[in-house]
């Protein structure tokens, strides 16, 4: 379980503060989803990788917190990765972006977050799991227990739905 814990707990801990968590919330997250492992790791057959397998229960345990947190009356307001900034790309080699690129970059980012925070979590979790988790569609339907078709067709309207809110957004500026 420690190896367990060392290996997966900052991408647990990554995956709920992109489901919208803040940072307390998803050390909750990150502790709850280790008990629930510990306590089903037997059920464990070897159908799929157990990096596939925790991602499931992580989900789910996940879920749950979320509805409970929900349930207290709190907002979940979306958060960026966590404890980071946002990537820095140099063009030459040790030049530093403007502080005027790295306002940009922030604004960009911001718009981001906000309109991924208002995609219903159907699609927030696939889009999530895909593009900032870097996981295969196959993948994405074993822990979300969805045919690989609907997985497909869930990012594609995610997508769609991201990049018009995105355009309202950028609009309203």
């Amino acid at each position: 379980m420690d190896a367990l814990f060392v290996e997966f707990s900052s991408r647990v801990y990554g995956l709920a503060r992109r489901f919208g968590f803040t940072p307390e919330e998803a050390e909750d997250g990150v502790q709850e989803v280790f008990l629930k492992v510990q306590r089903k790791i037997a059920t464990f057959r070897g159908d799929a990788a157990l990096s596939t397998w925790l991602y499931r229960v992580a989900v789910n345990v996940l879920r749950d917190h979320r509805r409970r947190l929900q349930r207290q009356k709190r907002v979940l307001p979306l958060r960026g990765a966590p404890d980071q900034e946002e990537p820095v790309e140099a063009g030459i080699e040790g030049d530093e972006p403007s502080p005027g690129e790295r306002m940009e970059r922030a604004e960009r980012a911001a718009l981001v977050r906000a309109a991924l925070e208002r995609l219903p979590d159907r699609f927030r979790e696939v889009l999530v799991l895909r593009e900032l988790e870097g996981l295969s569609y196959r993948d994405i339907g074993r822990i979300l227990d969805l045919p690989q078709g609907t997985v497909e067709s869930r990012i594609h309207r995610a997508r769609l739905r991201l990049a018009a809110d995105l355009k309202r957004l950028e609009g309203s500026l």
